[in-house]
């Protein structure tokens, strides 16, 4: 591990003891130094996080982890269509949203809600991922159509982790133009106690509000320009915040909460699925 970890600021968790942390199990942590320090709050029912770094860096295995650990009810997005590393979750995917009256008897993934339903009335989890194929245009539209309809779901029936994967695909004018609907759920979901994560490559191509309204952060190694605009909506020293993502291994993330009231910056990094 780099140097970084022995800097008062920063303290290294493996990834047990990230999610335990993230669920709330436990509020300290020994830093390079042996010193009990406090750790940020966890990440409540109606808080957001934002997950932010290139392609092919891992976001979305970082992301199963915590849905899968710390998170109880989980509507996941898949706007990529049938993406792999959301299938080896093992949630259950559907092409469909519930429906009501005589409709709820027909179409392929009734059941599958009927049953998902009654877990969460048995006080059981509910991991769902909702997406179909995305390889011709009548695929593409309906897809888009999908995922409109998913979000309007969980944003009436409330209790939700909504997981946005690719959030810019989704919510790009050029692409889904759904991103307004997001920005909806990010400034008022919190009262229905729903949280929105979210995933994208760059701040700059998706709502500000994907940072703006989150309590959590998570970095991987990225440009200068996108780490200081991404400190400055979290209010962090952006110098700081790039001299710890610069010293990174590969595959490990900072993630940092709102002010540096809000605790030290956390390294940590996920295991492949």
């Amino acid at each position: 591990m780099p140097d970084l970890a022995a800097q008062s600021d920063v303290i290294l968790l493996e990834w047990p003891q990230y999610l335990a942390w993230l669920s709330g199990k436990i509020r300290k942590a020994q830093n390079a130094w042996g010193e009990s320090i406090r750790l940020g709050p966890p990440l409540s029912p109606g808080h957001h996080m934002a997950v932010i770094g290139p392609t092919g860096c891992a976001k979305t295995t970082h992301c199963v982890g915590i849905l899968t650990e710390v998170r109880k009810y989980v509507l996941a997005l898949d706007p990529k269509g049938e993406d792999e590393t959301l299938q080896q979750s093992g949630f259950i995917r559907v092409t469909e949203l519930p429906k009501d009256g005589l409709a709820s008897l027909r179409g392929k993934d009734q059941k599958t809600w009927r049953e998902i339903h009654k877990r969460i009335e048995n006080g059981q989890d509910a991991k769902v991922i909702v997406g179909g194929g995305a390889r011709t245009d009548d695929e593409d539209i309906a897809l888009r159509q999908l995922m409109r309809d998913a979000i309007t779901y969980s944003r009436h029936t409330g209790g939700w982790t909504l997981y946005v994967d690719e959030f810019e695909l989704l919510s790009s004018q050029r692409m889904m133009k759904l991103g307004d609907m997001i920005e909806r759920m990010l400034i008022t979901a919190r009262r229905d106690k729903t949280s929105v994560i979210t995933t994208f490559q760059a701040p700059a191509w998706v709502s500000k509000h994907a940072t703006r309204q989150a309590r959590r952060a998570v970095l991987y190694p990225q440009s200068g320009a996108m780490v200081k605009s991404i400190a400055e909506e979290m209010g962090h020293d952006w110098r700081e915040l790039g001299e710890a993502l610069d010293s990174l291994p590969e595959f490990y993330t900072i993630t940092i909460g709102r002010g540096k009231q809000a605790g030290p910056m956390i390294i940590t990094k996920a295991p492949k699925l």
